[in-house]
């Protein structure tokens, strides 16, 4: 449920203090450079779980329109002929003036044409090569007949969307700059975070541009829920302070590399509270050359909502079986409908329990998305499943993700 968060709220994020400066990083490739209208495996694809909001606009979320100029942020200046104190290599302060060019704010704007029928949102979005191409979420622009696209110098540009993944929350935006207007971020490597590895956040928060949070990876593979429904994993938590207006923005590594793209919270009373999520940046390079393209991305789908069976919910139900997927919907038409998966609409004693797919053990719903993430459409999959005591097997062709009111996999 994505809960959009009162215009008027405002929260300073507090970071942890810094740890010990590290050794000067040493330069690292960034996006592939490539010519114009040319593919690269490059980068980026979020989401958001059930009693969690987005970072920023979420759908359309409205924000104050406020001018930066007049925002709260104290603005330092120095006196004409006096330089400003160089950062110490390695520092947070030198990562973020070696980042900060490649982020961008995105606001975007929908009208249907009535007095009261505009909205605006506001995001994030990161440069990811020098061809004009800015990621970002999906619901950041959802919806938008107007984006505008500026730079960490205050230039202001109009995007156009290229590509729209709402199943994986990414989107690409086209701006027509020169190339050295675009500073392309250093990827970093989303499969070899550690939980306690440093997280450094840039983004326009409230519309705080150039924003610069920081804190800890604190969880890997977390699931939250895309804003068509469908079900996420191996999303990135950290506390590093994520608000309104982060999403699309950057998560950075303690070297400055880009390994994450902010994408939501979890909170209960609609500001930071330290749960923020970030889709990692290996499974948004999969995407990338999509996205820019405009093609369609197909997601594979069994088409039934369930949830984790644990040994107590299993003895509430008198279900033989203690662990798995409890199937407790099988959407009509859909691929399980078709191989004769059953459920009653609500958990129960009937219920097929999933506890195996292609012969891999399933414990939880967030491992059986897991592996579906790993097939394409199409696909046949063999699963093991526990019925009324019963031990079968069905096998089922993976069909195309569609959206349902209820998140399925």
């Amino acid at each position: 449920m994505r809960d959009p968060f009162a215009p008027d709220f405002f929260e300073t994020p507090v970071a942890p203090e810094p740890p010990a400066p590290v050794e000067p990083v040493q330069p690292v490739p960034s996006f592939p450079h490539r010519p114009a209208r040319s593919m690269a495996a490059a980068m980026l694809a979020a989401g958001l779980v059930v009693g969690s909001v987005a970072g920023g606009a979420v759908g359309a979320v409205l924000v104050s329109h406020r001018n930066t100029g007049t925002s709260p942020n104290a603005v330092a200046t120095v006196a004409p002929g006096v330089g400003a104190p160089a950062a110490s290599p390695g520092s947070f302060a030198a990562i973020y003036q070696q980042a900060k060019n490649g982020v961008v704010t995105i606001n975007a704007s929908t009208s249907s044409g009535g007095p009261r029928s505009f909205s605006q949102a506001e995001g994030s979005g990161i440069v990811v090569d020098t061809q004009g191409d800015i990621l970002t979420n999906a619901h950041v622009i959802s919806g938008a007949n107007q984006i505008r696209v500026t730079f960490s110098d205050g230039r202001t540009t109009t995007g156009q969307v290229k590509g729209v993944d709402q199943s994986a929350d990414l989107a690409v935006v086209k701006v027509s700059v020169s190339a050295d207007q675009l500073h392309p971020l250093p990827l970093g490597n989303s499969d070899s975070l550690q939980v306690g590895d440093t997280a450094l956040a840039i983004g326009s928060p409230f519309g705080l541009q150039g924003s610069f949070t920081a804190g800890i990876i604190s969880g890997l593979n977390r699931g939250t829920t895309a804003p068509n429904g469908r079900a996420l994993t191996g999303m990135i938590q950290t506390d590093a302070p994520i608000n309104p207006g982060n999403s699309g923005g950057a998560l950075l590594d303690g070297r400055g590399q880009l390994i994450g793209v902010n994408d939501s919270i979890q909170s209960p009373v609609e500001g930071n509270v330290g749960v923020g999520f970030a889709i990692p940046v290996n499974r948004a390079a999969s995407l990338l050359p999509s996205l820019e393209k405009g093609v369609a991305i197909q997601h594979p789908w069994l088409g039934i909502s369930g949830q984790t069976l644990t040994a107590s919910t299993a003895d509430q139900l008198g279900l033989s079986e203690k662990s798995g997927v409890l199937v407790v919907q099988v959407v009509p038409g859909g691929p399980s409908a078709k191989a004769g998966l059953r459920a009653d609409g609500q958990a129960s004693a009937n219920d097929d329990v999933i506890t195996a797919i292609d012969g891999h053990s399933i414990t939880t719903i967030e491992e059986l998305t897991q592996y579906l993430d790993t097939k394409n459409v199409g696909d046949r999959v063999t699963l093991s499943v526990t019925r009324n005591g019963q031990h079968i097997s069905i096998g089922v062709t993976l069909g195309n993700f569609q959206a349902q009111p209820s998140a399925t996999p």
